[in-house]
């Protein structure tokens, strides 16, 4: 009889009218049921009601049918859940088949990742949306998720959301690329204190009309002129070679010792500073080591 059924549905045909047995295993390993393979073949009835049955995963009915943008209009069951937390709105969310007026966008699985999330990694959020500081388990919030897949609405102004390390939505957002044109909260810092503008300057995204060269990081007083000479991203009409980082370090140094100094580059005096200071120190190493031996 089994064998019968699964051919009838594998074949889109009709089930009887008063076919109720939706619940009969079809494979043990999965435990997969009727209902399971109907939905996966888009040969439910529409007045099928059995949305909780679970399979060895405890995916729902429900998760297949929305996987195959099957649910009916009037479905409501959105917080079915597999054996992760997976419900079926993340399910719905993922294959971008959520119903225009949605509105549980909490709905979390095991790792704090809510249905807004998941909506946010494939862009298809609602313009009217304002819920930016669901976050998962680390803090990672939706904005967070909005700013790396580049759908951040035009007037969000939300920067300063954190996750649980400090990280901004700005330094995600500054990783990519994604900034807006009139942002300037370039010294938004994380808990080393290393800001947005280091970021931009890090992928080369900072604006042409930067000028906040002498931004810090806590630990070391690395600028953001620093990380830009290392990755070689400096504009060239940068001026401030003379700018220090903790240990006496120059910008200029900084661009010296990995190639970038520009042709025209006229600082040597600045050069030949740091060259002294680490020529001394090598000497006291070299002593201290010759002490110790």
């Amino acid at each position: 009889m089994i064998y019968s059924i699964k051919q009838l549905i594998r074949c889109k045909k009709q089930l009887p009218s008063n076919f109720n047995q939706w619940y009969l295993i079809i494979s043990k390993r999965k435990r997969t049921t009727i209902a399971h393979l109907a939905a996966q073949h888009k040969c439910l009835p529409p007045d099928f009601d059995r949305w909780y049955l679970r399979d060895k995963d405890r995916q729902t009915v429900a998760h297949i049918a929305t996987r195959c943008g099957y649910l009916p209009s009037n479905f409501n069951q959105w917080n079915l859940a597999n054996n992760t937390g997976w419900t079926v709105a993340h399910e719905a969310a993922y294959y971008g088949h959520l119903p225009s007026d949605f509105n549980q966008w909490e709905l979390a699985n095991c790792y704090g990742y809510t249905v807004a999330h998941i909506a946010a990694r494939h862009r298809c959020l609602p313009p009217n949306f304002n819920q930016w500081n669901l976050a998962n388990n680390t803090g990672w919030t939706v904005a967070h998720e909005a700013a790396r897949y580049h759908c951040l609405p035009s007037n969000f102004n939300q920067w300063e959301l954190a996750d649980n390390n400090g990280w901004t939505v700005a330094h995600e957002a500054a990783m990519y690329g994604y900034l807006p044109p009139n942002f300037n909260q370039w010294n938004l810092a994380k808990e080393d204190g290393w800001t947005v503008a280091h970021v931009a300057a890090s992928h080369g995204h900072l604006p042409s009309d930067f000028n906040q060269w002498d931004i810090s990081d806590y630990i070391n007083a690395r600028s953001v002129a620093h990380v830009a000479a290392y990755h070689n991203r400096l504009p060239s009409n940068f001026n401030q070679w003379e700018i220090t980082d903790k240990h006496g370090r120059t910008v200029a140094w900084e661009a010296y010792e990995h190639g970038h100094l520009p042709s025209n580059f006229d600082r040597w005096d600045l050069i030949k500073k740091n060259q002294e200071k680490r020529n001394n120190h090598d000497l006291f190493n070299r002593t201290i080591t010759r002490y110790d031996s």
